[in-house]
């Protein structure tokens, strides 16, 4: 029988047609069923009115901030410095169930939906207060399936919701511009109506339609300038309470009306001149400073930072210039550098609090840094917490025995924790459950008990340790603010804290934590 010859080429050729055939079915089927999630901003969501046809308009301010509107047109003079603030927020957020049952039927095939719901924000404003705003609403829709491409028909997937808000936003300005151009021609129209000129008229004004009116700026200042000259600060004082009338002033002025009530400038040049002490101010000035402090957002140069303030309106927005201007006006420059919304030394603070300012004789006496530290310390023994320097300066000799035994490497968290950990995890290994669940915590509890009594003996025990000391602390907030302050530059501190912290493994943290 005559066997057939074989055509490896052309069947080479087949199993390479069949695999790729097979590789691109494949390929199909991945795309086809690849599942997806896109996004898509929908225009007819706005809720705001179609934008009317608008050029420009001249404001009273010059602005900063977000934008810089060539439609919003400022003075050439010196005027007020207004803010732009754009924000974007998520106002609701909605997922369809109608959508989500038929994305089950289906397999995936009918894509899930979800509606973002966000308010776009436009605004001008002043000193925290808001002179004119546009807000709009709108929607981005978003599409989801797992198995299936179909979401693609109806979004994008370009960068996520990021970039569908950013559209959103672009299609959303010429609404804002007409919104806030037809607020300010509104403000205008109501402005040259009412006229304001007298002190009554004005006022009636700043409390009525020009609480929320671009054109409230323009009001105070007109305010401000009715003060007679001879009597200009007692006229100020009266109008003060007005909300941003002493922002309107010149610098001057300013600094004598900022800050807590009956501590403002001119209220401490008059208790001066009543013959008041400077030190019995400052006390007063130091028991005023709030106890809670909180910080709100401000625009800075277009981006949102945080500033600390307060509520009971201490000395926010006294200015070194001010300061100067209350120096040369007469008040002490002592009394002066306190009027600022730094915190105090807070030994000078608890002492002005607690009356140990005082002495023997019930006079005032304010204490130097160096005397407010020494009132950290103790000077014995019989403090909770013991010094590791001696009042000459120089390391207890508990330290120096710590030191020369290199507790350090091997207490607490070195060889002494191990081992505890060790013993304490064996010991529980012997109670059912308990062990296998406990030992390693309280083991390593166990193992840092076990290291600090290392460390206190290689320290020759409680008793020397307290012999050898002459100084204390009542409290480790006070030991560590002390001894960083005074010995934190010493060749011998870190070996000293790190003896130290084997005794007291608190002290670590708080020493860290020391500004």
């Amino acid at each position: 029988m005559t066997s057939r010859p074989v055509h490896t080429s052309s069947m080479a050729s087949r199993t390479f047609l069949q695999r790729a055939g097979r590789a691109l079915i494949g390929l199909s089927l991945i795309v086809l069923l690849a599942g997806c999630q896109t996004f898509s901003f929908d225009p007819d969501s706005v809720q705001a009115s179609t934008p009317t046809a608008h050029g420009n308009a001249l404001i009273p301010f010059h602005l900063m901030g977000d934008d810089e509107p060539d439609w919003l047109i400022p003075p050439d003079n010196a005027a007020p410095l207004v803010t732009i603030t754009r924000q974007n927020k998520l106002a609701e957020y909605d997922f369809n169930g109608l959508s989500f049952l038929f994305y089950l039927v289906t397999l995936t095939l009918v894509p899930a939906y979800e509606e973002h719901t966000y308010i776009d924000s436009y605004e001008l404003n002043w000193k925290g207060m808001s002179l004119v705003k546009s807000d709009i609403e709108y929607t981005i829709d978003g599409y989801f399936s797992v198995y299936f491409p179909t979401p693609l028909f109806l979004g994008s997937l370009s960068s996520g919701p990021e970039y569908q808000k950013q559209i959103a936003q672009d299609y959303l300005y010429d609404f804002h511009k007409s919104h806030l151009l037809t607020a300010i021609d509104q403000q205008r129209e109501e402005f040259e109506r009412i006229d304001p000129q007298t002190r009554e008229e004005l006022a009636d004004y700043l409390f009525g339609p020009g609480q929320s009116s671009v054109y409230r700026p323009s009001a105070l200042t007109r305010l401000a300038q009715l003060a007679p000259k001879d009597e200009g600060l007692a006229y100020h004082t009266e109008q003060a309470s007005i909300p941003g009338y002493i922002e309107v002033l010149p610098e001057s002025e300013q600094a004598w009306l900022i800050g807590p009530e009956g501590l403002k400038g001119f209220e401490l040049k008059a208790k001066l001149n009543q013959g008041a002490g400077a030190d019995e101010l400052l006390v007063q000035v130091l028991n005023a400073y709030p106890e809670d402090e909180y910080a709100i957002p401000v625009v800075v140069n277009g981006q949102i930072t945080d500033i600390r303030e307060f509520p009971s309106g201490y000395y926010n927005g006294l200015t070194d210039n001010h300061r100067e201007i209350l120096k040369a006006g007469g008040l002490p420059a002592g009394l002066v550098d306190r009027m600022t919304n730094e915190a105090p030394d807070p030994q000078l603070l608890a002492a002005a609090r607690s009356g140990k300012l005082r002495d023997a004789n019930g006079n005032i006496r304010i204490p130097t840094e160096d005397e407010l530290l020494e009132q950290l310390v103790r000077h014995d023994n019989q403090g909770q917490y013991m010094s590791p320097y001696t009042s000459d300066d120089v390391l207890a000799e508990w330290v120096n025995s710590a030191i020369n035994a290199n507790i350090g490497a091997t207490a607490g968290t070195g060889v002494g924790a191990v081992a505890g950990a060790y013993l304490g995890e064996k010991a529980l290994e012997q109670i059912p459950f308990v062990g296998g669940f406990l030992g390693g915590a309280v083991g390593a509890e166990i193992g840092k008990n076990v290291g600090r009594q290392t460390a206190i003996s290689a320290s020759g025990g409680w008793e020397a340790i307290r012999a050898s000391s002459d100084r204390s602390f009542d409290d480790i907030a006070s030991m560590a603010r002390y001894l960083k302050a005074k010995y934190g530059t010493t060749e011998n501190f870190a070996d000293a804290m790190n003896a130290t912290r084997q005794i007291y493994p608190e002290l670590a943290e708080v020493l860290a934590q020391v500004r």
